[in-house]
Order: structure tokens, then sequence, then C-alpha cells
């Protein structure tokens, strides 16, 4: 009687001559690269892995490999560059790790939250003088800008505007 053979057997049996070429080495070594990358961006972004460790864990990277590395760091932090956020660490190790230049980003995160803070200004006025009209006025009174429709509208307008900006310093 014939041998039984498992699953496994017959995999290996069919793929015995199968292998991958210079292209497909390439691709699978560049997705191990840029998945290694992440893992290290999102570690020292979690505060797991501090700078020192990223910048040693980066140069351990093969010197063949190594441009690549930085490139994918520096694309893993831009992409979780937020205009809203504090972005401290993303900026020291663009900056420290990267070598990446970011006057560019802090000054646009500086004139976003500026332009942000003076339009929420000139909203919580406007909403002011509306509560005085109706009667409502005193220390305890607060400005819900939240419910305000042009506000959201704002809000939404100069994200885009502004992360339209960011991709033109992320691509220089």
């Amino acid at each position: 009687m014939g041998e039984i053979k498992s699953t496994l057997d017959l995999v290996l049996e069919k793929t015995r001559n199968l292998t991958l070429s210079n292209e497909e080495k390439l691709s699978l070594a560049r997705e191990k690269l840029a998945k290694r990358v992440q893992g290290l961006c999102n570690r020292y972004l979690d505060n797991f892995l501090p700078m020192s460790h990223l910048k040693n864990e980066m140069a351990k990277i093969a010197s063949n490999d190594r441009e690549l590395a930085y490139n994918f760091l520096k694309k893993h932090l831009l992409a979780h560059f937020d205009l809203d956020s504090d972005n401290s660490l993303i900026l020291s190790a663009l900056s420290e790790v990267a070598a990446y230049d970011i006057n560019l980003m802090t000054n646009l995160q500086k004139e976003y939250q500026s332009e942000k803070e003076n339009t929420k200004k000139a909203f919580t006025e406007k909403v002011f003088l509306a509560l005085q009209e109706r009667g409502v006025s005193g220390p305890a009174v607060v400005a819900n800008l939240n419910n305000i429709p042009e506000w959201d509208q704002f809000l939404k307008s100069l994200r885009k505007r502004y992360q339209e900006r960011l991709k033109t310093i992320e691509n220089d």
C-alpha cells in the first residue's frame, strides 16, 4: 500500500524546484526593511524606544540599505505629523536621526496654530455678543464653538489648506 503524505509534504514536493527571481528577492528585502523601520518608528513614538536606541538601531542597518531605511523613517515620521498635536518626538527624530530640516514644518505648525487661535477668539467674541443680545452674560458663560457650523467649516478648510502645504513640504 502507498505511503500517506501530509499536506506539508505534498506542498514541499510540488514547490521544490521553485525559486524567487532577483526582483522578488529585492522586493521581499525592501518590505522586510520597511516593516523593521516602521516597527522602530512606532516603538519610538509610543515612548518604548528612546532616541539613542533609535539612532543605534538605524546605524545597525546594512550600509547598502541605510539610505532606503532613512527614507522609510522619514516617511513614517511625516505620516504621523499632526498640525493639532504635539509633534516634538517626531520633529526631534526627523532632525537628529534622519537629518531632515524641520524649520519649514515648525513654522507651518506655528502659523496654523496662530491662525486657528486668532479665528477662535473672533468666533468666541461673536458668540458672547450674540448671547448678550439675548440677555445671557456673566463670568460663568462659556462659548461652545463645537455647536457652530461655521466654526466646523472653518476648521475643515483650515486643516485642508495646511495639509496641502504640509504635503508640498514633505515632497521637497
